[in-house]
């Protein structure tokens, strides 16, 4: 059937999927999802700078931003809520997104500049890659306008979109208060960052103010959740980014199989003799470089450290603070 939109497609009944752009292949395109209906509703916004798109996208369907009742947001990265305080600016829309969230989305980032900074220090990063990052920082908080929570979500809250009621499902392990919004009557699951189809999500380092090292796992957060993602059985999933899914087990056996063999490759540096987890990375992923290389070597430190927080769980190898950087050890026998 020819799709009579330029900006959006219908997926279901009055849920319409508007893809907005993101620099960079991967995760490439932001999709958000409108429901029309009682509660007209947004599953995330995309960036500031995208807002005119989406602009149009809704004028497709006779609507304004402020037409838009309610905004939820998935989780506290700035491509998922970046234009929304333009649209409550515009009308009524009330902003919701998990209490662990919260803070991202009204500050910017969960955490300050600063421990950011330490952290980075304490993983080998040399002083001038650490400035380059600190550009990065810069860059993730002009694509998006802070923004006031008005909802706090929880596990299990219902939730009116459109013509539809849908559950609030805790996903944590992409952020600390990532959330997938699951209409439990057609088994229709909104997965945000949690399933994409055509890469593994990244379960980004999860830090706190008064913390030097992150005391939560992410890697762990998120076998976890996707472990309740299969029990939930969603017939479709409609992610953030890239094609929808229609077979769960699939797509997470594929995921398995890569962290596994990410440890195993881990391990096998640290087993070798690299102590400094900033190396670790730039072993692992040789290929980074260009334009997009603060944002790779972040992406890659993090996949390294979440990894390292598994293995060490596993106790396959130790950890200890040597000169204020970490250094990671096997343990043998």
């Amino acid at each position: 059937m020819t799709n009579p939109y330029k900006f959006s497609r219908e997926i279901f009944p009055d849920v319409f999927r508007i893809t907005l752009p993101l620099p960079g292949k991967r995760p490439g395109p932001v999709n958000v999802y409108l429901f029309k209906g009682s509660k007209n509703t947004l599953i995330d916004t995309g960036m500031v700078q995208t807002a005119g798109i989406l602009k149009k996208a809704l004028g497709e369907h006779g609507l304004r931003f402020s037409d838009i009742d309610r905004i939820i947001v998935t989780h506290g990265h700035p491509d998922h809520y970046g234009a929304a305080r333009k649209i409550v600016k515009a009308g009524r829309a009330k902003v919701a997104s998990h209490f662990e969230d919260v803070v991202a989305i009204e500050k910017g980032m969960e955490v300050s500049t600063k421990r950011y900074k330490n952290f980075l220090k304490m993983m080998g990063v040399p002083l001038s890659t650490t400035v380059l990052l600190g550009m990065l920082f810069i860059m993730f908080k002009q694509m998006a306008d802070n923004c006031d929570v008005d909802i706090v979500m929880r596990e299990g809250d219902e939730m009116e979109l459109g013509h539809y009621r849908a559950k609030v499902i805790c996903t944590p392990g992409h952020s600390k208060g990532s959330v997938c919004i699951f209409l439990e009557k057609d088994r229709i699951l909104f997965s945000g960052d949690t399933i994409i189809e055509h890469i593994t999500p990244n379960a980004f380092i999860m830090l706190d103010e008064k913390e030097k090292l992150p005391v939560r796992s992410s890697q762990d957060e998120f076998y976890k959740s996707l472990g309740i993602i299969k029990q939930l059985a969603p017939l479709m999933i409609y992610s953030a980014h890239g094609k929808d899914v229609s077979d769960v087990d699939k797509i997470i056996a594929g995921y398995e199989k890569a962290f596994a063999e990410r440890q195993g490759h881990v391990l096998s540096l640290v087993r070798s003799g690299e102590k400094n987890i900033y190396r670790i990375a730039r072993k692992l992923f040789p290929e980074i470089g260009g334009l997009r290389l603060p944002l790779e070597i972040f992406l890659s430190i993090s996949e390294v450290y979440t990894n390292i927080q598994v293995l060490q769980k596993e106790g396959k190898i130790s950890l200890d603070i040597v000169g204020g950087m970490l250094e990671v050890s096997p343990v043998h026998g």
